[in-house]
């Protein structure tokens, strides 16, 4: 029998599920939460949405050294995924995919926040993550990468947003590919599970639509 390599093992299977994912369920976007309602959560982390990813207790650690709490991000929509450093089949495509998604938006992406959070939270450091910045050449005042603070907070963000993962003999990580659109107060608004460095027409334009009506909610007055 022919011997396949553990990576490439893991390439395929990750490519394969996120196919799969795409078939079965394509992205859907719900109505994004009037701005009053936006305003008042990101003031008031206790009165977030009962839906709000805001709500799971998390702690994290960013490329910069930094301890966070999840709820942190509320304020802004953000993107969410999840990646680790090691990987070198699915991560660096979501990575490009990301980067080319905010240069499509433009302008428009300025408070547009983006959350990549490790997989693997034995092996991926502050350090470690602060050269994937470099290596891939991110804006790190839009782009953050971090780390939880042990597998049972990874998993539980991993199952919140509905990624599926599995560490293999090899050290590799099978993982689902999946970004999620958070509008301020933390409530999926949309989400991509396409695997290509090109950005996703119809999620941009989700993107788009959110960054639109949070822009609206600020000139009037609204803190974003």
């Amino acid at each position: 029998m022919k011997h396949i390599h553990p990576r490439r093992t893991a390439m395929l299977a990750a490519i394969l599920v996120a196919g799969l994912a795409d078939a079965a369920a394509p992205p859907t976007t719900t109505a994004a939460s009037p701005p009053s309602a936006t305003a008042a959560a990101a003031a008031a982390p206790g009165a977030l949405p009962g839906n709000s990813l805001y709500r799971l207790d998390l702690t994290l650690t960013d490329a910069a050294g930094q301890r966070f709490r999840l709820r942190d991000m509320a304020g802004a929509p953000v993107l969410v995924t999840m990646f680790y450093g090691d990987c070198n089949a699915a991560c660096p495509i979501i990575i490009e995919t990301l980067k080319r998604t905010v240069e499509t938006l433009g302008h428009a992406a300025k408070p547009l926040k983006v959350l990549l959070v490790s997989l693997d939270p034995l092996h991926d450091s502050p350090e470690g993550l602060a050269l994937q910045i470099r290596m891939h050449k991110l804006d790190s005042t839009q782009f953050r990468l971090a780390v939880a603070r042990d597998e049972t907070q990874t998993r539980t963000l991993a199952s919140a947003l509905n990624i599926k993962f599995r560490t293999l003999d090899s050290g590799d990580i099978n993982h689902t590919t999946r970004i999620v659109l958070l509008d301020a107060a933390g409530t999926q608004q949309a989400s991509s599970s396409r695997l290509d460095a090109a950005p996703d027409p119809a999620f941009v334009r989700q993107i788009a639509a959110l960054l639109k009506t949070a822009k609206t909610g600020s000139d009037q007055g609204i803190p974003k």
